[in-house]
């Protein structure tokens, strides 16, 4: 089931799981996901990955807590045309006020097409408002 009225769901992200620091979602990739180049666009593994591992942290958050992406980095192996791929986030550790995570995306047949990481600030709340994003 995607998440409809957010981002993700109107790009078509599919929640699989989201629990003990491990979040997954998979996406029927469609042409309108592809470059000109025919091929998945690179931003599409950006933002599976980003949102696997923001999800992967917050699930071991106390209810109503979030993060947002201090710094997020990706290395791209594969590119994908067509299909189902799946994103699976992992949180790393967490600190007082940061949280470290890693992503992995895969085609149908296993296959890496990319990895990432990233640091996130931990937030009082899953909206920030502009004061707290400083």
């Amino acid at each position: 089931m995607s998440d409809e009225k957010e981002f993700t769901g109107e790009l078509g992200l599919e929640s699989v799981r989201m629990a003990d620091g491990e979040c997954v979602m998979e996406l029927g990739i469609e042409p309108w996901h592809l470059s000109r180049a025919r091929r998945i666009h690179g931003g599409v593994y950006f933002t599976m990955l980003d949102t696997v591992m923001g999800r992967a942290i917050i699930s071991k958050l106390p209810a109503g807590k979030g993060c947002a992406t201090i710094d997020a980095h990706i290395n791209y192996f594969r590119p994908a045309q067509e299909g189902r791929i799946r994103a699976v986030g992992e949180c790393i550790r967490i600190t007082r006020r940061t949280a470290y995570a890693e992503g992995t995306l895969l085609d149908e047949a296993g296959n890496m097409l990319a990895r990432s990481s990233g640091t996130f600030f931990l937030t009082e709340s899953l909206e920030q408002a502009d004061r707290e994003r400083v």
